[in-house]
Protein backbone atom coordinates (compact mmCIF):
# COMPACT_ATOMS: atom_id res chain seq x y z
CA UNK A 1 0.00 0.00 0.00
CA UNK A 2 1.11 3.56 -0.61
CA UNK A 3 1.31 6.08 2.21
CA UNK A 4 -1.71 7.91 0.81
CA UNK A 5 -3.78 4.72 0.72
CA UNK A 6 -2.80 3.96 4.31
CA UNK A 7 -3.77 7.48 5.37
CA UNK A 8 -7.16 7.20 3.66
CA UNK A 9 -7.82 3.80 5.22
CA UNK A 10 -6.78 5.23 8.56
CA UNK A 11 -9.18 8.15 8.08
CA UNK A 12 -12.08 5.77 7.48
CA UNK A 13 -11.48 3.92 10.74
CA UNK A 14 -10.91 7.12 12.71
CA UNK A 15 -14.13 8.72 11.50
CA UNK A 16 -16.00 5.47 12.04
CA UNK A 17 -14.80 5.41 15.65
CA UNK A 18 -15.88 9.03 16.09
CA UNK A 19 -19.26 8.33 14.45
CA UNK A 20 -20.26 5.31 16.53
CA UNK A 21 -19.58 7.27 19.71
CA UNK A 22 -21.45 10.35 18.51
CA UNK A 23 -24.58 8.31 17.71
CA UNK A 24 -24.42 6.63 21.10
CA UNK A 25 -23.66 3.13 19.84
CA UNK A 26 -20.97 2.79 22.52
CA UNK A 27 -20.30 4.74 25.69
CA UNK A 28 -17.27 5.86 27.73
CA UNK A 29 -17.10 2.55 29.61
CA UNK A 30 -16.81 0.63 26.37
CA UNK A 31 -14.03 2.91 25.12
CA UNK A 32 -12.06 2.49 28.34
CA UNK A 33 -12.46 -1.29 28.26
CA UNK A 34 -11.54 -1.48 24.59
CA UNK A 35 -8.40 0.58 25.25
CA UNK A 36 -7.41 -1.87 27.99
CA UNK A 37 -8.00 -4.80 25.66
CA UNK A 38 -5.89 -3.31 22.88
CA UNK A 39 -3.07 -2.28 25.22
CA UNK A 40 -2.99 -5.42 27.35
CA UNK A 41 -3.99 -8.17 24.91
CA UNK A 42 -4.09 -7.33 21.19
CA UNK A 43 -0.99 -5.13 21.02
CA UNK A 44 1.22 -7.50 23.09
CA UNK A 45 0.13 -10.41 20.87
CA UNK A 46 0.96 -8.43 17.75
CA UNK A 47 4.35 -7.42 19.18
CA UNK A 48 5.31 -10.92 20.33
CA UNK A 49 4.19 -12.54 17.06
CA UNK A 50 6.05 -9.93 15.01
CA UNK A 51 9.31 -10.63 16.82
CA UNK A 52 9.35 -14.41 17.16
CA UNK A 53 7.84 -14.82 13.69
CA UNK A 54 10.89 -13.25 12.01
CA UNK A 55 12.72 -15.72 9.79
CA UNK A 56 15.77 -13.54 9.11
CA UNK A 57 18.24 -12.32 11.71
CA UNK A 58 18.37 -8.58 12.28
CA UNK A 59 21.86 -7.40 13.26
CA UNK A 60 21.08 -3.78 14.12
CA UNK A 61 19.27 -4.21 17.46
CA UNK A 62 21.82 -2.17 19.41
CA UNK A 63 21.79 0.62 16.83
CA UNK A 64 17.99 0.84 16.87
CA UNK A 65 17.87 1.08 20.67
CA UNK A 66 20.59 3.74 20.67
CA UNK A 67 18.80 5.67 17.94
CA UNK A 68 15.59 5.60 19.99
CA UNK A 69 17.32 7.21 22.97
CA UNK A 70 19.04 9.80 20.79
CA UNK A 71 15.76 10.61 19.03
CA UNK A 72 13.85 11.23 22.26
CA UNK A 73 16.72 13.33 23.63
CA UNK A 74 16.90 15.44 20.45
CA UNK A 75 13.13 15.96 20.28
CA UNK A 76 12.98 16.91 23.96
CA UNK A 77 15.72 19.46 23.32
CA UNK A 78 13.81 20.84 20.34
CA UNK A 79 10.67 20.93 22.44
CA UNK A 80 12.49 22.85 25.15
CA UNK A 81 13.45 25.49 22.58
CA UNK A 82 9.78 25.81 21.55
CA UNK A 83 8.80 26.08 25.21
CA UNK A 84 11.29 28.91 25.80
CA UNK A 85 10.42 30.73 22.56
CA UNK A 86 6.74 30.78 23.55
CA UNK A 87 7.60 32.43 26.86
CA UNK A 88 7.25 29.22 28.86
CA UNK A 89 3.60 29.11 27.86
CA UNK A 90 1.21 26.24 28.51
CA UNK A 91 1.04 25.59 24.77
CA UNK A 92 4.84 25.42 24.70
CA UNK A 93 4.79 22.96 27.56
CA UNK A 94 2.41 20.69 25.64
CA UNK A 95 4.48 21.09 22.48
CA UNK A 96 7.63 20.04 24.33
CA UNK A 97 6.03 16.78 25.42
CA UNK A 98 4.21 16.10 22.14
CA UNK A 99 7.34 16.54 20.03
CA UNK A 100 9.12 13.76 21.88
CA UNK A 101 6.17 11.38 22.12
CA UNK A 102 3.59 11.15 19.38
CA UNK A 103 0.72 8.72 19.06
CA UNK A 104 3.14 5.91 18.26
CA UNK A 105 1.02 3.10 19.74
CA UNK A 106 -2.43 3.44 18.20
CA UNK A 107 -1.24 5.15 15.00
CA UNK A 108 2.43 4.31 14.58
CA UNK A 109 2.02 0.53 14.68
CA UNK A 110 -0.89 0.32 12.19
CA UNK A 111 0.79 2.70 9.74
CA UNK A 112 4.13 0.87 9.89
CA UNK A 113 2.44 -2.52 9.54
CA UNK A 114 0.57 -1.42 6.43
CA UNK A 115 3.53 0.36 4.84
CA UNK A 116 6.47 -1.88 5.72
CA UNK A 117 4.99 -5.22 6.80
CA UNK A 118 6.34 -7.58 9.44
CA UNK A 119 9.99 -6.58 8.95
CA UNK A 120 9.22 -2.91 9.48
CA UNK A 121 6.99 -3.66 12.45
CA UNK A 122 9.81 -5.64 14.03
CA UNK A 123 12.23 -2.70 13.82
CA UNK A 124 9.59 -0.20 14.98
CA UNK A 125 8.77 -2.42 17.97
CA UNK A 126 12.42 -2.48 19.04
CA UNK A 127 12.60 1.30 18.69
CA UNK A 128 9.68 1.83 21.07
CA UNK A 129 11.07 -0.39 23.84
CA UNK A 130 13.11 2.39 25.57
CA UNK A 131 10.59 5.06 24.52
CA UNK A 132 7.52 3.57 26.24
CA UNK A 133 8.63 3.79 29.91
CA UNK A 134 9.99 7.31 29.37
CA UNK A 135 6.66 8.31 27.82
CA UNK A 136 4.78 7.32 30.96
CA UNK A 137 7.39 8.62 33.41
CA UNK A 138 7.89 12.18 32.11
CA UNK A 139 4.37 13.76 32.16
CA UNK A 140 4.70 14.41 35.89
CA UNK A 141 7.77 16.53 35.20
CA UNK A 142 7.05 18.09 31.79
CA UNK A 143 3.33 18.78 32.11
CA UNK A 144 2.75 19.50 35.79
CA UNK A 145 1.27 22.78 36.93
CA UNK A 146 3.85 25.43 37.79
CA UNK A 147 4.81 25.30 41.45
CA UNK A 148 3.45 21.81 41.95
CA UNK A 149 5.83 19.07 43.03
CA UNK A 150 6.46 16.23 40.62
CA UNK A 151 4.62 13.07 41.52
CA UNK A 152 6.89 10.52 43.14
CA UNK A 153 6.51 7.07 41.68
CA UNK A 154 6.27 4.08 43.99
CA UNK A 155 8.40 1.00 43.42
CA UNK A 156 5.30 -0.79 42.13
CA UNK A 157 4.56 2.01 39.65
CA UNK A 158 8.15 1.97 38.41
CA UNK A 159 7.96 -1.78 37.84
CA UNK A 160 4.72 -1.32 35.89
CA UNK A 161 6.46 1.21 33.63
CA UNK A 162 9.24 -1.17 32.77
CA UNK A 163 7.16 -4.35 32.69
CA UNK A 164 3.95 -3.27 31.03
CA UNK A 165 2.28 -5.91 28.79
CA UNK A 166 3.78 -4.51 25.54
CA UNK A 167 7.29 -4.56 27.01
CA UNK A 168 6.80 -8.07 28.43
CA UNK A 169 5.66 -9.10 24.95
CA UNK A 170 8.94 -7.74 23.55
CA UNK A 171 10.96 -9.74 26.06
CA UNK A 172 9.02 -12.94 25.40
CA UNK A 173 9.21 -12.45 21.65
CA UNK A 174 12.95 -11.75 21.75
CA UNK A 175 13.59 -14.82 23.91
CA UNK A 176 11.77 -17.06 21.42
CA UNK A 177 13.44 -15.30 18.50
CA UNK A 178 16.98 -15.64 19.87
CA UNK A 179 16.45 -19.25 20.96
CA UNK A 180 14.91 -20.04 17.57
CA UNK A 181 11.80 -21.40 19.24
CA UNK A 182 8.17 -21.11 18.22
CA UNK A 183 5.01 -21.95 20.15
CA UNK A 184 2.81 -24.84 18.96
CA UNK A 185 0.89 -24.13 15.77
CA UNK A 186 -2.50 -23.79 17.49
CA UNK A 187 -1.08 -21.27 19.98
CA UNK A 188 0.79 -19.38 17.27
CA UNK A 189 -2.42 -19.03 15.25
CA UNK A 190 -4.32 -17.81 18.30
CA UNK A 191 -1.66 -15.20 19.07
CA UNK A 192 -1.61 -14.11 15.43
CA UNK A 193 -5.41 -13.78 15.33
CA UNK A 194 -5.51 -11.70 18.52
CA UNK A 195 -2.65 -9.52 17.33
CA UNK A 196 -4.43 -8.98 14.04
CA UNK A 197 -7.16 -7.03 15.84
CA UNK A 198 -4.74 -4.44 17.23
CA UNK A 199 -4.39 -2.21 14.17
CA UNK A 200 -8.07 -1.75 13.33
CA UNK A 201 -9.19 -1.42 16.95
CA UNK A 202 -6.34 0.99 17.66
CA UNK A 203 -7.42 3.30 14.85
CA UNK A 204 -11.06 3.07 15.96
CA UNK A 205 -9.92 4.12 19.43
CA UNK A 206 -8.22 7.18 17.99
CA UNK A 207 -11.55 8.22 16.52
CA UNK A 208 -13.43 7.39 19.72
CA UNK A 209 -11.04 9.53 21.75
CA UNK A 210 -11.82 12.47 19.45
CA UNK A 211 -15.58 12.17 19.98
CA UNK A 212 -15.52 14.26 23.13
CA UNK A 213 -13.58 17.06 21.46
CA UNK A 214 -15.33 19.89 19.66
CA UNK A 215 -14.50 22.17 16.75
CA UNK A 216 -15.67 25.02 18.94
CA UNK A 217 -12.92 24.22 21.44
CA UNK A 218 -10.44 24.15 18.57
CA UNK A 219 -11.49 27.65 17.42
CA UNK A 220 -11.33 29.06 20.96
CA UNK A 221 -7.90 27.56 21.65
CA UNK A 222 -5.96 28.66 18.60
CA UNK A 223 -2.68 28.61 20.53
CA UNK A 224 -3.00 24.86 20.11
CA UNK A 225 -1.50 25.50 16.67
CA UNK A 226 1.87 25.88 18.42
CA UNK A 227 1.57 22.27 19.58
CA UNK A 228 0.29 20.98 16.25
CA UNK A 229 2.82 22.72 13.99
CA UNK A 230 5.75 21.82 16.24
CA UNK A 231 4.74 18.18 16.03
CA UNK A 232 3.85 18.18 12.34
CA UNK A 233 6.83 20.15 11.01
CA UNK A 234 9.69 20.67 13.46
CA UNK A 235 9.67 17.15 14.89
CA UNK A 236 10.11 15.32 11.53
CA UNK A 237 12.73 17.85 10.41
CA UNK A 238 14.84 17.21 13.52
CA UNK A 239 14.53 13.46 13.02
CA UNK A 240 15.48 13.82 9.36
CA UNK A 241 18.71 15.55 10.33
CA UNK A 242 19.58 12.90 12.91
CA UNK A 243 18.71 9.99 10.63
CA UNK A 244 20.81 11.35 7.76
CA UNK A 245 23.97 11.06 9.85
CA UNK A 246 23.15 7.97 11.93
CA UNK A 247 24.67 4.71 10.63
CA UNK A 248 21.66 2.44 10.03
CA UNK A 249 20.31 0.68 6.97
CA UNK A 250 17.94 2.77 4.78
CA UNK A 251 14.96 0.41 5.18
CA UNK A 252 15.07 0.73 8.97
CA UNK A 253 15.43 4.51 8.74
CA UNK A 254 12.36 4.77 6.49
CA UNK A 255 10.37 2.70 8.95
CA UNK A 256 11.47 4.54 12.08
CA UNK A 257 10.96 7.93 10.46
CA UNK A 258 7.22 7.29 10.83
CA UNK A 259 7.71 7.88 14.58
CA UNK A 260 8.23 11.57 13.85
CA UNK A 261 5.25 11.80 11.50
CA UNK A 262 2.49 10.53 13.79
CA UNK A 263 0.26 13.17 15.43
CA UNK A 264 0.10 14.52 18.99
CA UNK A 265 -0.37 11.71 21.55
CA UNK A 266 -4.03 11.05 22.33
CA UNK A 267 -3.12 10.82 26.04
CA UNK A 268 -1.94 14.44 26.14
CA UNK A 269 -5.31 15.62 27.48
CA UNK A 270 -5.48 12.92 30.15
CA UNK A 271 -1.90 13.63 31.24
CA UNK A 272 -2.74 17.35 31.45
CA UNK A 273 -5.73 16.76 33.72
CA UNK A 274 -3.84 14.24 35.84
CA UNK A 275 -1.06 16.75 36.51
CA UNK A 276 -3.35 19.54 37.68
CA UNK A 277 -2.98 21.87 34.70
CA UNK A 278 -5.43 24.72 34.19
CA UNK A 279 -8.67 24.22 32.30
CA UNK A 280 -7.32 26.41 29.48
CA UNK A 281 -4.22 24.23 29.16
CA UNK A 282 -6.30 21.04 29.14
CA UNK A 283 -8.61 22.42 26.46
CA UNK A 284 -5.60 23.52 24.42
CA UNK A 285 -4.30 19.96 24.66
CA UNK A 286 -7.67 18.59 23.51
CA UNK A 287 -7.78 20.97 20.57
CA UNK A 288 -4.24 19.95 19.60
CA UNK A 289 -5.15 16.24 19.66
CA UNK A 290 -8.14 16.87 17.42
CA UNK A 291 -6.40 19.10 14.88
CA UNK A 292 -3.18 17.09 14.79
CA UNK A 293 -5.04 13.83 14.20
CA UNK A 294 -7.11 15.31 11.38
CA UNK A 295 -4.04 16.96 9.85
CA UNK A 296 -2.08 13.71 9.92
CA UNK A 297 -4.23 12.35 7.09
CA UNK A 298 -2.31 14.84 4.92
CA UNK A 299 1.04 15.09 6.69
CA UNK A 300 1.68 11.36 7.19
CA UNK A 301 1.84 10.56 3.46
CA UNK A 302 4.00 13.62 2.86
CA UNK A 303 6.56 12.71 5.49
CA UNK A 304 6.51 9.05 4.49
CA UNK A 305 7.38 10.16 0.95
CA UNK A 306 10.19 12.34 2.33
CA UNK A 307 11.57 9.32 4.15
CA UNK A 308 11.39 7.23 0.97
CA UNK A 309 13.31 9.94 -0.90
CA UNK A 310 16.11 10.53 1.60
CA UNK A 311 16.73 7.03 2.92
Amino acid sequence: MTALEVALEFAIFVFLGLFIVRIGLVGPDFRAQLAKYVTNVALPCMIARTIYGQTERFTGVGKVLLLAVLTVALLLLGGEVVYLLTGRSEAGKSARFSMAFGNFTFMGFPVVENLYGADGLFVFTLFTVPVRPIFYALPGFLLRREGAAAKKLTAKEILKLFFSPPIVAVLVGLALYLLKLKPPLFLDKAVQALGGTASVLGMLLVGMSMAGLSVRTLWQRRRALVIVLSKAILCPLLMLGLFLIFPLDPASKRTLFIYGAVPVPSLLTAFSYNNGRSQDACEEASAAVLLSTLLSVVTLPIWASVGEHFF
